[in-house]
């Protein structure tokens, strides 16, 4: 059962930012997961907590995906950054066989709650096992 994650909520920082006229505040989806899951377990769905970020601060959400055989660690912050703005982006580190390194970047400020990817759908969905049927050995 795939289930349904939900996240922790994250600190965005002990320092503060100098307001700027004309500029408010975002309001971002905030949160956390560390979990290993059988890759069968894919995709995966998550919902999240929100936090009031400080003036000038963008929205950011970073997902690691690394599967390892069948097991797949899944990492995810969401949150506030002082960091530019970054288009979505999904970069493969490695491919398989055996180990599989994916990542998804995203920080925006054109919107409250723009840091919204839900699950790992439209970064990675798992292929299906083959057996060792038509393969020479």
């Amino acid at each position: 059962d795939a289930g349904v994650l939900i996240l922790t909520c994250l600190s965005c920082g002990d320092g503060f930012a100098l307001p700027i006229p004309g500029v408010q505040a975002l309001e971002c989806k905030s949160g956390t997961i560390e979990a290993i899951k059988q890759a069968s377990d894919f995709p995966q769905h998550w919902t999240t907590g929100w936090k009031s970020c400080e003036t000038g601060e963008g929205c950011q959400e970073t997902v690691m995906i690394i599967k390892n055989g069948p097991q797949v660690t899944l990492i995810l912050t969401k949150g506030c950054t002082m960091a530019k703005d970054q288009e979505a982006r999904v970069t493969q580190h490695r491919a398989g066989p055996g180990l599989s390194i994916i990542s998804y970047t995203h920080v925006c400020r054109h919107r409250d709650f723009c840091n919204d990817l839900s699950t790992t759908a439209s970064i990675w969905a798992p292929t299906p096992a083959t057996g060792a049927r038509g393969r020479g050995c």
